[in-house]
């Protein structure tokens, strides 16, 4: 890539696939900007905490935050229930593109957690349902559609690479100082 991605904007949409550190990341920036985050995932998946919202309702809460708020971070991929209510208004769609070898790294060690922790994933791993197995298989689709997007929308932003996203926050926190 030749030059360094920048924000446009404060209407923010974090994707990328499962282990790449969209929370984390999403945490991270709206901390520094002050901005609310709002975790898909826990909308539209079981939680520790609890059942999913149904999808109508998910959508519903996430076009209220949308709405009622100038500025805001959606972490999370959820294109097929959110293209009308989100990412047509997002500024910005940054894509957290991070190596196979650390993107593994992080779902087993996920997947290891919460067989340990939640009960039923372990039958979900055995299963046709593995979050391994499913992240695995989605990867390369979705790196030739967003790689792709990237190359036609000024929005979406890759932060590609070992160490991406954090290279992206310093310089998000360099703006800031000078602002």
């Amino acid at each position: 890539m030749t030059s360094q991605p920048q924000l446009s904007g404060r209407r923010i949409q974090v994707i990328g696939v499962t282990g790449a550190g969209k929370s984390t990341f999403a945490r991270r920036l709206g901390k520094q900007l002050s901005i609310p985050v709002c975790e898909l995932d826990s909308l539209f998946h079981e939680s520790r905490a609890g059942g999913a919202l149904s999808e109508d309702d998910a959508r519903r809460s996430i076009q209220a935050l949308v709405e009622s708020n100038d500025e805001w971070i959606l972490d999370g991929n959820h294109w097929v229930q959110l293209k009308d209510v989100s990412y047509n208004i997002a500024t910005d769609i940054l894509w957290i593109d991070t190596p196979l070898p650390l993107t593994l790294w992080r779902v087993i060690t996920r997947t290891i957690w919460e067989v340990l922790t939640i009960p039923g994933v372990l039958r979900r791993e055995l299963s046709g349902n593995s979050l391994i197995a499913m992240s695995l298989r989605v990867r390369a689709k979705k790196h030739a559609n967003w790689s792709k997007r990237v190359e036609t929308d000024s929005r979406w932003k890759r932060l590609s690479g070992w160490y991406g996203r954090d290279s992206f926050l310093a310089r998000v926190k360099d703006t800031l100082r000078a602002v």
